[in-house]
């Protein structure tokens, strides 16, 4: 054990007295006559000094001190030998050495920290030992030595190595970087504070939580896919003929009625949700309510436009209101809240909006070199069928996603050969977002099968 020893000079010691308080320690100026101690009091009392538990950020106060130049070479040298000394770590087995200054460049970190890894020091064998993950401290030995360069090895779970970086209490900001690489998702769960508006908003935002909000679930999905259903059904040439006669518009038949049942209940429950939020602002922000919003509003609006003259020609001019019929469908994203699957999907293409962004730019490149290249070989042809550029923009795009309706065919042996290289280049520029997508649905998908006991992928 490395030990420092100073004499009890009256001077040095008044003036170190006050910082005692913060480090628990005093050092004193080194007499060459002593033994090798120091004075943890003002008193004679000497005990040893475990110099590992001592802040070297404290020594170098002292050495920068106005009258620090008093110590004389050898107590320099012994306060750099300290500075410098060799922490050695000995993790399941495997011994690790390192700076001890190294360490104390994190000092939040539980090895950088002397009081925080004391008490995994072992005095037999003068180390800090650890029952701990071998493979995953690799990576966290890495990070003190490169300054804070965190990165996990492959062949480690993200799990366990989360784990490990917990336990070591590396920085925060360093392991939310981490968790966001690797898709873990946290999702902040903000309470109404009153009981009874947490217990209903629980029951309509939470299925899992109970066999009621359960059950309120899968009517919602219920309804849900009824009224999507009913939504395609309707347009069918049997079902699309206009039950009205020379006066009168004749409500009460199957269709009106299912879509008024469903328009109800998911009128009530984005009423209610609203109502017992615990944030009015933040409930217009989530696009999930944005959502059930929409899918309610093109009913109000068309039946009180056909209400309003209750005539054929006002049923007539409603169908002028098609596009907010069409916002229905938006009801198909409120299964997301039900469904883990379609969940993992938003998830996915969240995740990977960079990749795919990458892929439209490779996309619309290729597609004006293209139709620009097939544009001038075929234009001096009379049978051309690539009359313009634009055209040249609907041919290209067909070709490189491998559709080929035929509609815009080059003719020209040069054109021909055009197209083989479009219709290449569209093979390899398909495959760029293809493992980012298939890598980031892999890890949101291993995450909620730990979480929810789905069933793991080999």
């Amino acid at each position: 054990m490395a030990v420092v020893s100073v004499s009890n000079t009256s001077n040095y010691a008044s003036r170190t007295q006050g910082k005692r308080d913060g480090t628990g320690r005093l050092w004193e100026k080194h007499n060459s006559n002593s033994t090798p101690s120091c004075n943890v009091s003002s008193s004679n009392v000497s005990t040893p000094l475990d110099v590992r538990l001592v802040d070297s950020n404290y020594l170098l106060q002292l050495i920068n001190e106005e009258d620090a130049g008093t110590l004389d070479l050898d107590s320099y040298l012994e306060m750099y030998r300290f500075l410098r000394e060799r922490i050695t770590i000995n993790v399941s087995g495997q011994v690790y050495e390192i700076w001890k200054d190294t360490l104390e460049q994190h000092p939040d970190t539980l090895l950088g920290n002397p009081q925080k890894r004391a008490k995994y020091f072992d005095r037999g064998r003068q180390e800090y030992f650890f029952d701990r993950h071998r493979p995953s401290f690799d990576a966290i030995f890495f990070y003190y030595q490169s300054g804070g360069k965190l990165r996990r090895p492959d062949s480690i779970p993200d799990d366990i190595f989360l784990s490990e970086i917990e336990f070591f209490e590396l920085e925060k900001d360093q392991i939310a970087n981490y968790k966001k690489c690797e898709g873990y998702v946290e999702e902040k769960i903000v309470l109404p504070e009153k009981p009874c508006q947490r217990k209903l908003w629980i029951l309509l935002e939470y299925p899992e939580s109970s066999v009621v909000a359960y059950v309120i679930g899968i009517v919602s999905v219920f309804l849900t896919l009824t009224s999507i259903v009913l939504f395609c059904i309707e347009t069918l040439p049997h079902f699309s003929k206009n039950d009205c006669g020379d006066t009168k518009e004749t409500y009460p038949d199957m269709f009106f009625f299912t879509e008024t049942v469903c328009t109800i209940w998911f009128s009530l429950e984005v009423t209610l949700r609203f109502c017992v939020c615990p944030n009015k602002l933040k409930f217009f922000q989530n696009f999930k309510n944005l959502v059930d919003l929409a899918a309610v509003l093109p009913y109000y609006v068309t039946f009180v436009n056909v209400i309003s003259s209750n005539s054929c020609e006002a049923s007539k001019s409603s169908t002028g209101l098609a596009f907010l019929r069409v916002i229905r469908l938006v009801r198909v994203f409120k299964l997301t809240k039900h469904s883990a699957g379609l969940q993992l999907l938003v998830l996915t293409f969240k995740a990977s909006l960079k990749g795919l962004f990458l892929f439209l730019v490779a996309l619309f490149f290729c597609i004006v070199l293209f139709s620009s290249a097939i544009y001038f070989a075929e234009t001096e042809l009379p049978d051309s069928q690539i009359q313009s550029i634009p055209d040249g923009f609907w041919w290209a795009l067909i070709t490189m996603t491998t559709v080929g309706y035929g509609d815009r065919v080059p003719v020209g042996f040069l054109g021909k050969v055009i197209g083989s290289m479009c219709a290449v280049a569209g093979v390899l520029t398909l495959a760029i977002p293809v493992p980012i997508i298939t890598e980031n649905f892999n890890k949101f998908y291993a995450h909620r099968a730990r979480n929810a006991g789905m069933p793991e992928t080999e």
